[in-house]
């Protein structure tokens, strides 16, 4: 049974300080790719004096901030955790700990050097203790950075919390120059199912990996999210998944044999299969270009654009087909596809002339250097038809013998998941 903050008053609450009454469990995070337990979350609850019952950390705060007790607690839990973890851990030198931080405090404990003390006391390396900092709640940036450099130069590893969850203040990156980027629950929370949270999840994760910052999934509850989020690029995971919090007895060990190797090796599965599918979306790919470049490039102008829209009904694959010359302008008409919800202004079938010199499929063909046959882009929304796609562009010569470039735009399958159309306003 858990208490309320009406059932702890202030003497309970001193009494409990007094007397060190807290109780320290551990949730561990792991690599799945690697198939060990990299490090904990340490967690602390309170003990009711004269019950024993517990009390749980959110009610524990408040109950001490109210009183005006959060830096007494905060410290003690702290020392609490740390002593835990030096007794608990056969090899605390090989471990991470991750420690919360009350971050209302943090200005006051600049000075403080407790928690390097306490480090320093129990014989533990600050290189494996990591300092969590919630990223919405600290207002007085210059004293956050003091605080975080001055850890930082005595060995601790930091990290940003909550990430994704309500306000994401993404300046304090630059600020903290993060170790770790916790991606919270709140994203990761059925993200199978959602293309959007998919993609600031990446997006998260590859401005962490660009920084040089290692991304941990907290609040993984499911197999599929384990899965998701591995696929998406995070490095750690964290979650109930694989482990509640649990007391330092409990046999975390025994985790990797019965969740993480079998998370491993149906992780390696799945993209095996994904890999198969794209080898054979690709070899269908290469297949009709071959063939439709084979075509073309023996036709006078006008037999092409006949060439491309019979070609274009004769492909289900193809979204859009056209021709750039050497300087990048469209020599042929496009055919497109035209079967989707009506479009925005915005989207418009570019006419003959249009110019693509400014586009990575013309350059990097024509004027990277790299005497490339055919170029494939990042997956972009096309101006034309207000699909999310991709664009294969392949070089050839007409018949006479003048560099022309086919552009094909797919929608692969990767992408089919969005739906028949994703347009900029959502169309």
């Amino acid at each position: 049974m858990t208490l309320s903050t009406d059932e702890i008053s202030e003497i309970d609450l001193k009494v409990l300080l007094e007397n060190e009454l807290v109780k320290v469990h551990f949730q561990p995070f792991f690599s799945i790719r690697e198939k060990m337990i990299v490090g904990y979350e340490a967690l602390s609850r309170g003990i009711h004096p004269l019950s024993g019952e517990i009390i749980p950390p959110l009610t524990l705060l408040k109950v001490a901030k109210e009183a005006g007790f959060i830096m007494e607690l905060d410290r003690l839990m702290r020392k609490k955790i740390l002593e835990c973890f030096s007794n608990f851990c056969p090899q605390p030198h090989e471990l991470i700990l991750s420690l919360n931080f009350e971050t209302s405090i943090i200005d006051k404990e600049i000075g403080s050097l407790q928690l390097i003390q306490l480090t320093r006391q129990l014989n533990l390396n600050p290189a494996n203790i990591v300092i969590e900092i919630l990223e919405s709640k600290m207002k007085n940036v210059e004293a956050l950075a003091k605080f975080v450099n001055i850890h930082r130069e005595n060995g601790f590893l930091i990290a940003l919390d909550d990430v994704g969850r309500g306000h994401s203040n993404f300046d304090r990156i630059p600020v903290i120059h993060p170790d770790i980027i916790k991606i919270d629950r709140s994203l990761v929370m059925n993200l199978q199912d959602d293309y959007y949270r998919q993609e600031i999840f990446k997006a998260i994760g590859q401005l962490s990996h660009k920084i040089g910052a290692v991304v941990l999934a907290e609040g993984v509850e499911t197999e599929e999210e384990a899965m998701e989020v591995m696929e998406l690029g995070t490095d750690l995971i964290q979650g109930y998944y694989f482990s509640k919090p649990q007391e330092p007895n409990f046999d975390f060990a025994g985790l990797v044999n019965h969740l993480v190797d079998p998370m491993a090796k149906k992780f390696k599965k799945r993209m095996v299969e994904k890999l198969n599918i794209n080898k054979i979306q690709h070899e269908r790919y290469t297949l009709m270009i071959e063939n439709l470049v084979s075509e073309i490039s023996t036709l006078s102008e006008d037999q092409v654009d006949e060439k491309l829209s019979a070609a274009l009904l004769n492909h289900s694959v193809a979204k859009a087909l056209y021709v750039l010359d050497d300087h990048g302008l469209q020599t042929s008409q496009m055919a497109c596809v035209m079967d989707h919800q009506p479009r925005k202004g915005i989207f418009r079938v570019p006419p003959k002339g249009t110019d693509y010199s400014t586009r990575d499929f013309y350059y990097v063909l024509m004027d990277g250097g790299f005497n490339r046959k055919s170029f494939t882009s990042e997956p972009y929304i096309s101006p034309a038809t207000g699909l999310f796609c991709l664009t294969i562009a392949t070089r050839y010569n007409d018949k006479q013998g003048k560099t022309m470039i086919l552009c094909v735009d797919v929608v692969p399958n990767y992408l089919k998941h969005m739906g028949r159309i994703m347009t900029l306003f959502g169309g």
